[in-house]
């Protein structure tokens, strides 16, 4: 037995590693941070199409850790793997902003470089992923240092907040506040900022060499654990009988006591790894589908001229992720024990539950956000008539169902329900014109009939003929449609009076945007179309004929312009809004960010330790890369289920609340017979011998 060592001091290294780690995260959280905004905004990309990309440049960053892990553990050792990737990792951060310069490339060429630069991102980012903390993880000697060890996961994790919390914060004031190549954002300028933060990561990681202990890989440690599963899974099926107590044991027939033993206590370890990937399929939606929800949110602020970004929001998880890092051991984890949650498994199904709760309050917001949408009963129809005139009228017939009074005042509009016979009814109204508008033809004597169809609304626009100004009811031809858009745009049609000439002097332009208008005349055959929320002006030329149109999301608009002989413009102007949605405060996001925090530093904390400490020495990187796959495939499921594109965005958060509460109970049942176990690793470690398993009642983890 080797004597005792004493006194052994927090290796100078690992500063070098945390330095390292923080300039890393700050470029891949800010990536993250801007990414689907750009994808949306610049690339032009449909909201399920962003949030597909996007979850795929994940899925890709955290399922190339298998081959680091390979080149880590069987070809260059951590040190170079680190080296080399990162390289590649800069290229591809000079690739994206090289990408957001070409603005003279066609949209699809900006496209694919696009494409090529998150591929070499993926590749760079992916595969130093399992050598970063793993690395620093040798630079210590258990069991001796094993509380060191724990406090350099936390500073480890402090550096990863730090660098999040900057960057966060700092590259969506970059790409908004400042206005490049021709538009009124700079995603330049934040991606060239992350590519300066890369570089300066390579170099930080480089001036620490001579201090690292850098331990020869293993001859193709990962190929030969692979290797041992497939012959062990092989020789179960072919041989029909065995007197092996474990069915890996058949193994040591080709592979040698040390791989058989290790290959066992990894697939020990990884059998709760099942249930993680649904935990990073809403972990990493913060960026996606938050981020999203956000840019329907207002971030302004009375009294002061600043407004929170909506993929600012993001800044919240590191700010209080690295507060509850500081009082896990004084708060959070003696709060816990007092409900019994002590051991690590137990911890993480807490923190599962917590994102549970997280998507159960981005749902409850969502539906907040779109507020309440028009249902007509089967059995009932109705239709809606616009007061295209300057004066009131008056509705005579008495078999309607009138929502409202009589009269119908200039420009406005009235509702009636009625209950048809039939799928589609023709009944008879009367209407009848103030007398200020006697210059019209019949303008006391309407009379008229309208359709109404079961369960659909259908509009009809009170209006003149332009030759002979005889008065007449002209119906719009399409059916009312209530449905609001799942990315939150307001529905806008417009309506204009028959004598009104629809050419491209007539616009409506964003107050805030110059760049962004839409010509009247696209709006022709009066169907609803999506428009962006905001101020407009409604311009005529040169003229403004109304100002401060203020459309805000999920709401369905109708603008009715008319011709008004008493204005110097000559027209004006009225919008109507139904089934409006709710423009609330992007600040009602943080308690969805506050639980999904706190389940996010329990979990990540307690499963990254738990995978170094359960995990054989020999093979650390493999589980580093096994636990960055669950990552992977986390983002496959939101990939998945983007695809399969829920027609509400409230449904599919509920969806994955749901999810994440049965994937706790999945975690719990693989948890429940789990054994803890505590190995032995030398800084020189190149003996099997030194690999020891001991139950836990001999070795506690972190000191609990």
């Amino acid at each position: 037995m080797e004597p005792p060592v004493k006194n052994l001091k927090f290796p100078k290294s690992v500063w070098f590693i945390v330095c390292n780690e923080m300039c890393e995260r700050f470029n891949y959280a800010g990536l993250r941070t801007i990414l689907v905004l750009y994808l949306s905004t610049i690339l032009n990309y449909t909201d399920d199409e962003s949030t597909m990309i996007y979850h795929g440049f994940i899925f890709l960053s955290y399922f190339m850790p298998l081959f680091g892990a390979i080149l880590a553990d069987s070809y260059w050792g951590k040190f170079k793997t680190i080296i080399r990737l990162s390289i590649v990792y800069a290229i591809g951060n000079a690739i994206l902003t090289g990408a957001s310069m070409a603005n003279s490339f066609t949209l699809d060429s900006q496209r694919f470089i696009t494409i090529v630069g998150l591929i070499c991102i993926a590749l760079g980012t992916g595969g130093i992923k399992p050598c970063c903390y793993t690395f620093g993880g040798e630079q210590f000697q258990l069991p001796e240092q094993q509380d060191q060890l724990s406090q350099f996961f936390r500073r480890f994790l402090t550096g990863v907040y730090i660098g999040s919390l900057i960057s966060t914060f700092l590259t969506p004031e970059l790409r908004k506040n400042a206005q490049c190549f021709g538009r009124d954002t700079c995603f330049p300028l934040a991606f060239g900022l992350l590519s300066l933060l890369m570089t300066t990561a390579i170099v930080v990681f480089i001036l620490g060499r001579n201090l690292y202990v850098k331990k020869k890989p293993e001859n193709h440690v990962i190929f030969k654990t692979f290797g041992c599963i497939l012959y062990g899974v092989r020789e179960k099926i072919v041989s029909s009988s065995s007197s092996e107590a474990h069915w890996l044991d058949i193994a040591g027939n080709k592979y040698s006591k040390t791989e058989v033993s290790d290959t066992k206590t990894a697939l020990e370890v990884l059998y709760p790894y099942i249930a993680y990937p649904v935990f990073w399929a809403l972990y990493e939606q913060q960026g996606s589908r938050w981020t999203l929800q956000a840019t329907l949110m207002d971030g302004k602020f009375d009294g002061i001229s600043w407004d929170i970004k909506p993929d600012q929001m993001q800044t919240i998880h590191p700010l209080l992720a690295l507060l509850l890092i500081f009082s896990l051991d004084r708060v959070l984890y003696p709060i816990l024990a007092k409900f019994g949650i002590r051991q690590p498994l137990q911890k993480l199904m807490f923190g599962t539950s917590m994102a549970a709760l997280a998507f159960l309050l981005t749902a409850v917001l969502q539906y907040k956000i779109f507020g309440d949408s028009t249902v007509i009963p089967t059995t009932e129809g109705q239709f809606v008539v616009y007061n295209g005139f300057d004066c009131n009228a008056r509705v005579l017939s008495s078999s309607l169902q009138l929502v409202g009074n009589n009269d119908i005042d200039p420009l406005g509009s009235a509702k009636f329900k009625y209950t048809p016979n039939s799928d589609e009814g023709v009944i008879n109204i009367k209407l009848k014109l103030n007398e200020s508008c006697d210059a019209y033809v019949n303008y006391d004597t309407l009379d008229t009939n309208v359709t109404v169809s079961r369960g659909e609304s259908i509009s009809y626009f009170l209006t003149s003929s332009s030759i002979n100004k005889e008065v007449h009811l002209r119906r719009i031809d399409h059916y009312d449609d209530f449905t609001k858009s799942k990315n939150g745009h307001p529905s806008l049609r417009i309506i204009v009076d028959d004598d009104i000439e629809m050419d491209g002097s007539l616009m409506l332009v964003n107050a805030q945007k110059n760049q962004l208008s839409y010509n009247i005349s696209s709006f022709t055959n009066e169907n609803f179309i999506q428009v962006a929320f905001g101020n407009y002006n409604l311009v005529h030329g040169e003229g403004r004929i109304s100002s401060n149109i203020n459309l805000i999301p999920a709401t369905i608009y109708t603008l009715v312009i008319r011709r008004n002989d008493g204005d110097s413009q000559g027209l004006e102007s009225k919008l109507y809004a139904t089934d409006e949605g709710n423009y609330l405060h992007i600040l009602w996001q943080t308690p969805q960010y506050l639980c999904m925090i706190v389940a996010d530093v329990i979990f990540i904390a307690t499963s990254i330790e738990l995978t170094f400490t359960q995990a054989p020495p020999r093979i650390k990187s493999f589980m580093s890369a096994c636990y960055s796959m669950t990552h992977s495939v986390g983002n496959l499921v939101v990939v998945v289920i983007s695809a399969l594109s829920f027609r509400k965005q409230v449904h599919e958060y509920l969806f994955f609340s749901g999810l994440m509460l049965a994937d706790t109970f999945l975690l719990a049942y693989l948890s429940y017979n789990y054994k803890y176990k505590a190995f032995r690793q030398r800084l020189d470690d190149n003996n099997d011998d030194d690999n020891v398993v001991t139950n836990q009642s001999e070795v506690q983890l972190d000191g609990k």
